[in-house]
């Protein structure tokens, strides 16, 4: 009877071991059949919040190249970053603004985002194509043309603001305006800059354009 028993048992514990090497192999084998995938995560896709492809200045219409112009200017006039230090040194909209326009923002919206950077608060701005309306601009009148006029735009932008910062749950606030920019504009690099020291001093590219804004007006919803 003890003899049965022994046999039994060995039986059982033979079976056993083959289950646990069975199940260790089909581990080993799935492990070197996995991968390991990288991803980069993007807040959305606009333009404005990844690189997209390089593009030859000659192939972008005029238009195209002032909406995009004017984007960045407007994302600039407006965004808030958390704990942002010296928040008027903003070059882009320094060499994109006559100095008057430039200090009309300081005195104005400047100060709104100096306090909400200090609470730690958020904010992106987005601008489409279809939002952006010149107001007076002449029927024949050309980008190209050798005399430059001031022109007068109409831009509705959407922001989105989080009140707190590194909190995932914490929803943005939504809202909507219209800001009233006037500009000159042509196509092209301008003139007085050195493109390759510009670079390589590390400056925002987009002030190497044709593009300058002599007023700004804005107008809540």
């Amino acid at each position: 009877m003890n003899k049965i028993v022994s046999f039994l048992s060995g039986l059982v514990l033979l079976i056993i071991t083959f289950i646990i090497v069975v199940l260790v192999a089909l581990v080993y084998r799935a492990n070197e059949r996995s991968s390991i995938k990288s991803y980069i995560f993007q807040t959305d896709n606009f333009a404005n919040q990844r690189v997209g492809e390089l593009q030859d200045i000659n192939d972008i219409s005029a238009e195209d190249l002032r909406n995009k112009l004017i984007k960045k200017y407007v994302s600039e006039y407006f965004k808030v970053i958390p704990g942002e230090n010296n928040v008027e040194n903003r070059s882009v909209l320094h060499n994109l603004s006559t100095y008057s326009a430039f200090k009309q923002w300081q005195d104005g919206e400047a100060q709104t985002i100096a306090e909400m950077s200090a609470k730690n608060m958020f904010r992106i701005v987005h601008v489409y194509d279809d939002g952006i309306a010149a107001l007076n601009r002449p029927a024949d009148y050309n980008y190209s043309d050798e005399i430059e006029k001031p022109i007068y735009y109409s831009v509705r932008y959407y922001t989105e603001t989080w009140t707190e910062t590194n909190k995932m749950a914490t929803e943005p606030i939504k809202e909507q305006g219209i800001i009233y920019i006037e500009a000159i504009f042509r196509p092209g690099i301008r003139k007085d800059k050195d493109v390759q020291k510009y670079l390589q001093e590390g400056k925002n590219p987009v002030g190497l354009f044709r593009f300058e804004v002599t007023n700004v007006g804005n107008k809540d919803l």
